[in-house]
C-alpha cells in the first residue's frame, strides 16, 4: 500500500511532531495486506519508541471483542440474563427485563458507572459477581439508546458462566486465540513490561505512577491489551467470518452520531464514509484511546491507539480511508489543519517558568492563528489525571486555566470534580453527564 507509506506516514509523523501527543500506533488493513507504523513513544521517562508490537489498552475497543464471543457461543440473547447472573437485581424489580441483546446493543436501558474506581482496582476472580450485586440500588431508564460499560461487565460475567470459566480465560479462549491473537489479553498482568505502553495524562504529559485504568470488574468493558499485529490480524480474520459479522452488524437502534455511530448494532456501531458502510468502536480510557474501524464491502479496515488523550484518532482514522480507499480528503484535511491546543504551551510555561510566564504565554498566543485557544484541549490535558484520582498532577493547571478563563464551564467542572474526589465524595449523579461525555464510548 504505497499510498498509505507515501501520503499517510509523512502525515501523521508530522502531526506527531508538531502536538502533545506521547505515542500513536497506526494500521491500516486491505485485501489482507497490511501496513502498520509506530509514532512517537511508550513512555517519556525511557523515551523508548512505539512499534507494531507495542500492547496498548484499548478501552472500549474492547467491548467488540466480547460482543463476538457471545454472539459465537449461540447463547439465547433475548432470555432474561438472570439465567446465568441470579446474583443482579434491580430496585425497580426490573430485572428480568434485562437480555444480552439489549446489553449488546446498549438497548437496555441500563445506566453506566460514574466512578471507575481505577484508584481503587479489584483484582479477584469474584470482581465480576461482586460488580453484578453492587448494582442492587439502580434502576433502568427508558431511553431507546443508553451507552452502558455496565452492561458489558454484565456480558462478561454471563460468558463467564456460560463456559465455566473466568471472563479471561473465556474470552480468550472463544475469540481472542480463533482471531489469531494469541499475545492480546484482558490481564494486564499478562502484558510483558518490555512491550506495554505507558498512560499519559495531565500538561505536560506525565506518566501517574502506579496509578492505571485496569480493574478487573470493568475487563469486560475496557481492558483488552493488544498491539496493532495482532488487532490486524484479527481484522482480516473477521472479514472471513461470515455469518457472525454480518449478525454482529445489523442495526438495532438508531443513534445519529455520523460519520461512525448512526446505529448501533451488536458490538458495533454502524455508520458510512466515502459512500460506505462502516463497522467501528472508539475507545477512552485515562491516559489511553483507540479507534477500530472496517469497511467489510472492501475488506479494509483500520486501527488507531495511542497512550494519551490528546489524539484524534477518529481524524486519523479518516485521513487513512481517505488515502487507502480514495475519493475523499477530509480526515486528510482535518490533520492537515488542526491546530496545537493553546494549553500545551501554557502548561510548559507553567511547568518550566512559574505561573506569570503561563498567564504571559496565554495572552500572548490565545489569538494567534497556529493555537487553537478552546477549552477541549484543557479538557483532554486533565479530565484523566482526575479520573484515575491523580488530581496532584494538575491542580496548578486547574487552578491557573479558571483565573485565566473565569468564565469557562469546562474550568469550572474539572475543578468541581477535582474537589469532591479530594473531599473523599466519589462520583455524584451530577457528574455522571460529564463522565460519559468524556468517555463517549469509552
Amino acid at each position: 500500500m504505497d499510498g498509505v507509506e507515501e501520503g499517510l506516514w509523512p502525515l501523521v509523523e508530522s502531526f506527531v511532531g508538531s502536538h502533545d501527543i506521547a505515542g500513536l500506533a497506526v494500521a491500516v488493513v486491505r485485501d489482507g495486506e497490511v501496513v502498520s507504523r509506530g509514532f512517537g513513544v511508550r513512555d517519556v521517562g525511557s523515551g523508548t519508541p512505539v512499534t507494531p508490537e507495542t500492547m496498548f489498552h484499548l478501552a472500549s475497543v474492547s467491548k467488540p471483542f466480547v460482543a463476538t464471543a457471545i454472539v459465537r457461543k449461540e447463547l439465547d440473547l433475548d432470555a432474561p440474563i438472570t439465567e446465568w447472573v441470579p446474583e443482579f437485581t434491580l430496585a425497580d424489580g426490573r430485572e428480568g427485563e434485562v437480555t444480552a441483546r439489549g446489553l449488546l446493543s446498549h438497548t437496555s436501558g441500563l445506566p453506566d458507572v460514574s466512578d471507575y474506581g481505577w484508584h481503587d482496582p479489584q483484582l479477584g476472580d469474584d470482581a465480576l459477581s461482586e460488580f453484578a450485586r453492587s448494582l442492587s440500588s439502580w434502576r433502568l431508564k427508558n431511553p431507546a439508546f443508553s451507552y452502558s460499560n455496565a452492561g458489558y461487565e454484565l456480558l462478561g460475567l454471563v460468558l463467564s458462566r456460560a463456559t465455566g470459566a473466568t471472563f479471561e480465560d473465556a474470552v480468550r479462549r472463544e475469540i481472542l486465540k480463533p482471531l489469531g491473537m494469541q499475545k492480546s489479553t484482558f490481564l494486564r498482568a499478562d502484558v510483558p513490561a518490555e512491550l506495554a505502553a505507558s498512560p499519559h495524562v495531565g500538561m505536560p504529559l506525565v506518566m501517574p505512577g502506579d496509578a492505571y485504568p485496569y480493574s478487573r470488574r470493568h475487563a469486560p468493558s475496557s481492558t483488552l491489551h493488544s498491539n496493532l499485529i495482532e488487532l490486524s490480524r484479527g481484522l482480516m480474520a473477521y472479514f472471513e467470518s461470515g455469518g457472525v459479522l454480518n449478525l454482529m452488524s445489523q442495526p438495532v437502534v438508531q443513534v445519529g452520531n455520523p460519520p461512525w455511530e448512526e446505529a448501533m448494532a451488536l458490538g458495533w456501531a454502524v455508520g458510512s464514509y466515502l459512500g460506505y458502510r462502516t463497522l467501528s468502536h472508539s475507545g477512552l480510557d485515562p491516559g489511553f484511546g483507540a479507534r477500530l474501524v472496517l469497511v467489510p464491502e472492501r475488506r479494509t479496515g483500520v486501527v488507531v491507539l495511542a497512550n494519551s488523550n490528546t489524539v484524534p484518532a477518529s481524524s486519523i482514522a479518516k485521513a487513512a480511508l481517505d488515502v487507502t480507499l480514495g475519493g475523499g480528503d477530509l480526515g486528510v484535511t482535518e490533520l492537515r489543519i488542526a491546530k496545537r491546543s493553546l494549553a500545551g504551551p501554557v502548561a510548559e510555561a507553567l511547568a518550566t517558568e512559574g505561573p506569570d510566564a503561563a498567564q504571559a504565554t496565554y495572552h500572548r498566543l490565545a489569538t494567534a492563528d497556529d493555537f487553537d485557544p478552546d477549552d477541549e484541549g484543557f479538557e483532554d490535558a486533565v479530565w484523566g489525571a482526575i479520573e484515575l484520582h491523580r488530581t496532584d498532577i494538575v491542580w496548578p493547571f486547574l487552578r491557573l486555566w479558571t483565573k485565566l478563563r473565569p468564565d469557562s464551564p469546562t474550568a469550572r467542572t474539572m475543578t468541581a470534580w477535582a474537589h469532591e474526589l479530594d473531599g473523599h465524595e466519589l462520583g455524584g449523579h451530577e457528574l455522571d453527564g460529564h463522565d460519559l461525555a468524556l468517555r463517549g464510548e469509552g
